[in-house]
């Protein structure tokens, strides 16, 4: 328990450091910029090898539109392990209210309390390939979830330069203090029609795309910038 507490601390001591000192741009944000102003609720997604980039950049959007438009409740669904209460603690620090609950433990119950909040304004995080694996690959739990709530989508790709990819299952992207970092927002899904299997499919082609598009936009520009010298 002591080390588990250490290790939160050391990690979101990191976490703070490179938000401090990253280099933000965000994509795209035109129409989650539209949804943040409405008084409805909607789900924001991203792959799990997002998870140490987005809170930073869900914290760095906020502080783009806080003199225009107050900022919403954002909830996410993490596991009743001993990990998933680190990572709740972790996103804690970036003002995102950790849920705990998964599909074989208090699942019913918390997605009840998401469905509820979505209700009232709240934004819901999913990481639709958490917190196992396989890698890129949508969970019954999460289709299902995005299904019920029968609001948008809105699927989040995020990525840095320079960065650690882990030897995880889900290749981890793990930014470096005074990384140039780009989140990408796609164009909100909806997918409150048809079977799970279409909604996967959907989520997962969008997911990906803003993936990609973060990814090319580091890395492209690197490469134009050094081609410039």
């Amino acid at each position: 328990m002591i080390r588990s507490k250490l290790l939160t601390r050391m990690l979101g001591g990191y976490l703070d450091l490179c938000s401090r000192t990253a280099r933000w741009e965000l994509q795209g944000t035109e129409e989650l910029r539209s949804l943040a102003a409405a008084p409805g609720g909607f789900i924001l997604g991203f792959w799990h090898e997002c998870l140490p980039l987005m809170p930073l950049a869900w914290s760095e959007f906020w502080r783009s539109v806080e003199d225009a438009t107050p900022r919403k409740r954002g909830m996410v669904l993490v596991s009743r392990s001993r990990d998933g209460g680190m990572i709740g603690a972790l996103l804690s620090r970036f003002g995102l209210e950790p849920v705990a609950g998964s599909s074989s433990a208090g699942g019913t119950a918390a997605t009840r309390d998401m469905l509820q909040a979505m209700r009232e304004g709240a934004v819901v995080v999913i990481v639709p390939d958490g917190p196992r694996g396989p890698r890129r690959r949508i969970s019954q739990g999460s289709a299902r979830i995005a299904m019920m709530a029968g609001v948008p989508v809105v699927p989040c790709g995020a990525y840095a330069k320079p960065c650690r990819r882990l030897g995880s299952w889900d290749r981890m992207v793990i930014p470096f203090p005074f990384a140039r970092c780009v989140a990408v927002v796609g164009a909100p899904v909806h997918v409150s029609g048809g079977g799970t299997e279409q909604a996967s499919a959907l989520l997962s082609e969008s997911l990906c795309a803003a993936m990609a598009a973060a990814t090319l936009a580091v890395e492209g520009s690197r490469r134009a910038a050094a081609g410039r010298g």
